[in-house]
């Protein structure tokens, strides 16, 4: 083995702990605050987590990863990187178009508007196949 990968394994070592840490939110609950806060509802998706007030919406994504309609492992930080994409993408685009957020109480949370929604979901793909029902060969298979 080479020094710089033996290097580099030890440097792994160190962030083993904080990884293990960053593994952890896989489920979240405001259970413990429900004295505090106002009456909500929480819906529990694959990867997010919506907790619904009379005027606010808490969206938190968590660390399970979705694949084949299904949670299927946890990928540790990509609830903050999940999060954080799309709060800066809000802000590149609050002077064309406004949107939903409100504020950030934690690199996993986006606290927003409730809003009405508009139900279209557009899928993009870069390839014409795919295990599920939304991939493009399937539904043009059915024609």
């Amino acid at each position: 083995m080479s020094v710089i990968v033996a290097e580099a394994e030890k440097r792994t070592q160190t962030y083993l702990p904080k990884i293990e840490n960053g593994r952890t939110l896989t489920a979240t609950s405001l259970a413990a605050l429900s004295k505090e806060l106002p009456a909500f509802k929480q819906i529990t998706g694959k990867v997010r987590d919506v907790y619904v007030f009379e005027d606010r919406v808490l969206l938190v994504s968590t660390d399970r990863q979705s694949a084949f309609d299904r949670a299927l492992a946890s990928v540790p930080f990509k609830s903050r990187v999940l999060t954080l994409t799309s709060v800066w993408w809000f802000n590149q685009t609050k002077h064309i178009v406004a949107n939903h957020l409100l504020g950030v109480p934690h690199p996993s949370a986006m606290l927003c508007k409730k809003c009405t929604v508009f139900p279209v979901e557009f899928v993009v793909r870069g390839y014409i196949t795919g295990s599920t029902s939304t991939s493009m060969w399937t539904n043009y298979k059915k024609r």
